[in-house]
């Protein structure tokens, strides 16, 4: 019985010394936590490495290393390497990719991202993957994945700037050509509790899944002394932000906390 108190007591003790080892993580990596990074390889060459685009990401890089074990040494041999960084998002994600390097099922791939917000340079410790079946990106057909990527995009963006415009027309139909693309957080004292408008407004809407696309939509951001104002690039977006983050945010439409302010 007594046994059986000293085992339980050191259960509820394991999530307490797990919480305080979080506390005790290097300031970097406590930051570098948050990102997820995905890994996959092509064949017969080429390997993709990727995080979702986020506010608190200015540039993303990679430094990363392949190899296989030999018999003669104890690790891998690190004989491909990888050292990129980017600031510029495809589809919502920071992505780094080389089509020429060749990795196989049993090579090891040992690697670390680094983060810039703000001019400073974070970065993660360096992780290792045994590279599996599970590992490779096979598509359907044989085209090229990243000539089908670029066509792809091409015309969807196509589509859907023609559609945005149709939708755009329709919208100032309906409300007409005072309407703007403004929007506003109301919060007293925002002058002396906001350091950073762009910061504060884009992690806002970062917070909501939905509306993590429209976070690179914001055009402008100022401070009031009752709120936070920022313009979405069309009014569109701004439609978007106010349906989406119904329930989520206590954004306003600035239209009409204007009507209701004269």
């Amino acid at each position: 019985m007594r046994s059986l108190v000293h085992f339980i007591f050191c259960l509820a003790l394991m999530p307490l010394a797990w919480a305080q080892e979080d506390v005790h993580l290097p300031d970097y990596l406590v930051f570098t936590k948050q990102f997820a990074v995905h890994v996959q390889v092509r064949e017969p060459s080429g390997i993709m490495v990727w995080t979702r685009d986020s506010p608190l990401i200015d540039t993303f890089g990679l430094e990363l290393y392949v190899g296989r074990g030999n018999h003669s040494s104890r690790g891998p041999i690190w004989d491909r390497q990888l050292l990129v960084n980017t600031s510029v998002l495809v589809d919502g994600k920071f992505f780094i990719h080389d089509d020429g390097m060749v990795v196989e099922v049993g090579d090891t791939i040992r690697y670390r991202f680094m983060v810039t917000h703000k001019k400073t340079l974070f970065h993660s410790n360096f992780r290792r993957i045994l590279v599996t079946d599970h590992l490779f990106y096979r598509p359907k057909n044989n085209y090229c994945f990243s000539q089908c990527l670029v066509g792809d995009q091409q015309v969807a963006h196509e589509e859907i700037a023609h559609l945005k415009l149709l939708l755009e027309q329709k919208i100032l139909q309906c409300l007409g050509t005072q309407a703007s693309e403004h929007l506003f957080f109301p919060l007293e004292n925002a002058s002396k509790l906001v350091a950073d408008a762009e910061l504060y407004v884009k992690s806002r809407l970062f917070q909501v899944e939905a509306l993590r696309p429209l976070v690179n939509s914001v055009v402008t951001t100022y401070l009031a002394h009752n709120g936070v104002g920022f313009r979405m690039y069309t009014l569109l977006d701004k439609l978007k932000v106010l349906e989406l983050g119904q329930g989520y945010l206590d954004v306003i439409d600035f239209d009409s906390f204007l009507e209701e302010s004269n």
